[in-house]
């Protein structure tokens, strides 16, 4: 599970629930068609938020702490059926008929509105807002793309903004958080309706507890063997008896002692 890719998902939901016309109906990464999405929901706008594909720019398994990218989607439809009765004149039977009090061009000024709404919300918006700009601290490209359907009874109008963004490394493993990753954890807990994933979230970032060179090690992507033979790692073996207690170097102009450290 990438923590960053949750993170964002999570502060972009909670930024802007409320705060657009689509109101409470923000969603995060739904599965549905967003044929589906509009069937389910009425003539009401929503909003599907989701985060797709990420590059990491890696130096063999150094990937915590990797550059990388991935790309933010939030899409937006308007649309609705509903089922209505076919006077008998007319055939009798059943039949979906748009329940949308709009035209098309109140359709797309719905959707340019909602567009606003959003990027006002994460330019100038809040706690949360705040917390999304500095995860995903370097948006590189944005994308629009319109939609629209009309088929099998179901109209709608749509529209999809990719924002490819650069965004700060994962958290440790094996670390208790810090950072924007603790500020997360804080806000979640802090609102009702996230409140209850802060343990699992906590969870799988910490996961079991790891000593310090342990982590060092998995930021750098290094075996534990390599790891101890940089000197970086401490001298007893992973199982069975210590290797060495104590390890002197000796240099012309020092010495230097190093003590083992004891290894879970």
């Amino acid at each position: 599970m990438s923590i960053i890719a949750y993170a964002i998902r999570t502060c972009l939901g909670a930024a802007l629930v409320d705060k657009t016309l689509a109101q409470g109906r923000v969603y995060d990464s739904a599965v549905q068609p967003i044929e589906e999405m509009v069937n389910k929901q009425g003539a009401k706008p929503f909003i599907v938020i989701s985060t797709d594909d990420e590059k990491l720019e890696v130096k063999g398994w150094a990937t915590l702490d990797a550059p990388r990218s991935i790309n933010i989607v939030i899409e937006i439809a308007v649309g609705g059926i509903v089922q209505v009765d076919i006077p008998p004149e007319e055939g009798g039977g059943q039949a979906l008929r748009l329940d949308i009090p709009h035209t098309d061009e109140g359709l797309e000024t719905a959707l340019n509105m909602i567009g606003r709404q959003i990027w006002r919300e994460i330019q100038v918006g809040g706690p949360w807002s705040d917390l999304l700009r500095e995860i995903a601290f370097w948006p590189k490209e944005i994308s629009i793309t319109r939609g629209a359907n009309a088929e099998q009874g179901i109209r709608y109008a749509a529209r999809q903004y990719v924002i490819q963004a650069d965004t700060i490394a994962e958290p440790d493993f094996g670390a208790e958080p810090e950072g924007s990753i603790a500020r997360l954890l804080a806000l979640m807990a802090a609102d009702p309706r996230l409140s209850k994933d802060v343990p699992l979230l906590e969870g799988m970032i910490v996961g079991e507890p790891l000593p310090e060179w342990r982590r060092r090690q998995a930021d750098l992507g290094l075996s534990a063997a390599s790891y101890r033979a940089l000197g970086l790692g401490p001298l007893f073996a992973p199982e069975g008896e210590p290797l060495a207690q104590r390890m002197t170097i000796v240099r012309p102009d020092r010495t230097t002692i190093l003590e083992a450290e004891p290894t879970p």
